[in-house]
Formats: C-alpha cells, sequence, structure tokens
C-alpha cells in the first residue's frame, strides 16, 4: 500500500512515495526466510569491513570518518570551552553533550529522524562519558558532533568507535580507547553486526507485528511470542575489562545474554586492534610531518642567512644589480 507524504526538501517542495505503509506477519516471514541464516552458534566473531580514518577535516582539531561496511559515520570533536550558564560552574566535573544529525540523504523516514537523532545522541553520551577525563576541564564543556551519512545497522556501535578515534585525535584525555559492536537473535539464530533490515524487523516483532506467519496455528502462535528476540549493544574497554555501556532491547533470557555478551566483547576485541593500528599509523603520520616541516624550515632559515652573508658582503647596490635578470627576450640598445 502507498501515501504521499510531504517532503522537507525546500529545493524541490514536492512529495515522495512511501512504500510499506503497513507490514503483515507474512512480509515479516517472507523477508527472514529471505536472509542468509548464520549458525546458531557464529564461529567467526569477526567486524565488519571497516575503514577508518583520523584527521580528516583540517578545520578542526579532532575528526574522525568511519566505514563499518555500508554504515557511514563522521565524528568532530571540538576543544573544551567554558560553560556560559552560571548555575553549571559548581559542578566537579566537565560537561560532555553529544549532537547526532542524519544527512538528508541518509534515511528515507523524515518523520522519525528527530526522534532517533535525540535518542542516539542521549545513549552516545552515555557511553562516552565513562571513557573522558571529565576531571582534567572542570567547568568546561566539550561538544561531540556526529553526522550519519549512511545508515545500514550497527548504526550506535559505529558512532561509538568513531568518537573514539576523534578523542583521541583531538588529544582529550580519555582512561582507555573504546570499542562498541551489536549482536542480536531471532528465532535462535544469532546475528553478527546486523544490517537495517535485520533491526526494523526486531522492532516489528518487538511491536507484534511478526509473531507468526499466517499459515501457523494460534497454539504455535502463542508459543512464538515467548521466542527470545532481541539485540545488545556493548561498548567496552579492554584494558580496564569495563563496560561502558550494554543497552538490550527485546526478550532475552540470561544465558543468551551472556553468549550475546561475550560475542560483542569479542569483536570489540578485534576492533581496538584496528583502532590502535589506525591510531599509530596517524601518529607516525604527523610525525613525519612535522619532521618535514622542520626540514624545510631549516633549508628556508639557511638560505636567508646566506642572503644576508652576501648583503654584508657585497654592499646594497651590488646586491640589488647581482640579483637582477635582465629579460633575454629585450633587445639592448
Amino acid at each position: 500500500m502507498l501515501r504521499v507524504t510531504q517532503t522537507k526538501n525546500s529545493l524541490l517542495d514536492g512529495a515522495t512515495i512511501a512504500e510499506e505503509l503497513y507490514t503483515t506477519p507474512k512480509d515479516c516471514e517472507d523477508f527472514f526466510e529471505s536472509l542468509e541464516k548464520p549458525s546458531k552458534d557464529p564461529l567467526k566473531l569477526a567486524p565488519r569491513n571497516t575503514f577508518i580514518r583520523a584527521g580528516v577535516l583540517t578545520t578542526v582539531r579532532g575528526s574522525a570518518y568511519m566505514e563499518y561496511g555500508n554504515t557511514k559515520v563522521l565524528a568532530i570533536v571540538s576543544p573544551p570551552h567554558e560553560l556560559i550558564r552560571a548555575s553549571a560552574r559548581r559542578m566537579n566535573m566537565g560537561v560532555l553533550n553529544c549532537y547526532v544529525n542524519f544527512a538528508a540523504f541518509a534515511t528515507g523516514e523524515l518523520e522519525s529522524v528527530p526522534e532517533r537523532e535525540r535518542h542516539l545522541g542521549s545513549m552516545l553520551t552515555k557511553a562516552l562519558e565513562p571513557v573522558v577525563c571529565r576531571t582534567e576541564f572542570l567547568n568546561f564543556q566539550l561538544d561531540i558532533r556526529v553526522l550519519i551519512l549512511d545508515d545500514d545497522g550497527c548504526l550506535l556501535s559505529t558512532a561509538i568507535n568513531c568518537c573514539g578515534v576523534a578523542l583521541v585525535e583531538c588529544g582529550i584525555s580519555t582512561y582507555d580507547l573504546i570499542t562498541a559492536s551489536t549482536a542480536c537473535i531471532y528465532r535462535d539464530h544469532v546475528f553478527l553486526n546486523p544490517s537495517a533490515k535485520v533491526e526494523e524487523m526486531l522492532w516489528k516483532h518487538r511491536g507484534g507485528h511478526a509473531l507468526a506467519g499466517s499459515d501457523v496455528s494460534s497454539s504455535n502462535s502463542s508459543t512464538s511470542v515467548s521466542k527470545e528476540h532481541g539485540l545488545l549493544i556493548t561498548a567496552s574497554m579492554e584494558t580496564f575489562e569495563q563496560i561502558a555501556q550494554c543497552q538490550q532491547c527485546g526478550y532475552l533470557s540470561p544465558g543468551t545474554y551472556v553468549k550475546l555478551l561475550d560475542y560483542t566483547l569479542a569483536i570489540n576485541k578485534s576492533l581496538r586492534q584496528l583502532v590502535r593500528r589506525v591510531l599509530t599509523a596517524r601518529v607516525r603520520e604527523q610525525h613525519d610531518l612535522d619532521l618535514r616541516e622542520k626540514t624545510e624550515s631549516a633549508l628556508e632559515d639557511q638560505r636567508l642567512k646566506e642572503i644576508i652573508e652576501r648583503l654584508k658582503q657585497q654592499g646594497l647596490d651590488d646586491f640589488i644589480h647581482s640579483n637582477i635578470k635582465e629579460d633575454p627576450y629585450v633587445k639592448r640598445v
């Protein structure tokens, strides 16, 4: 079924056709059957194809760009600035604020974007507060801005990883490197690093729209309600063996919860090694750049020193005449 919704693009000032106004249980069943079913106990605990780049923007002090599969996130960290509100000056810790924005082309659901931005900003702040040494900038505020360029699942965990790299790039003191990952379970199948479609299917199941197919009897339908279905996002600091944030959605038994937690922690360990390599390469790159600038500065100083010596030896007039070059195309009379 189709409906027409007004767009928020002032340049187009038109309308778009939104598909899938209603989702039936059979639609969810068909989508689940079309998925490549993972094993119940995954053997390969590895992240998606990941690309991380620190210092992508030269106009800000700390920035990072991350691609986690098809999910693309850009994070910007500004240096701490003094709090404006007088009532906030009595705090014994610095204030951390995270702002999340979706690019205009990142999602087609414009109506839910403001609510998702507020929710992601709140969860991102809770995840990063245990990592940042907020006692070092009392009465100051640290702003972290995240731009979502593309969303294909694992959005919050990707934003946490990207912000962790941007904090180090900005020179903000942190207790440890933070990494995060996502895992979910649906009908006894464990999905590591689920896509946006799988996450959407879980949300619809949570709302009661995908309990059973049309060909299943009512007794089987009542049994399927009690089946485990949920999503777990874990952000951890490996050095201190601490969990910065753990968010659960859906119904999970204690045993399944511990199993998914172990899976996410194993993926976090792999991501931590990747982040360390990226930051180490960034430090080496910056060190080589500093050495190159020092060498160029030393050569410039040497050239100026030689010019000054020649000026002292030849005098001003002779020095000026010696540096005047005649135009070979001008015929002398």
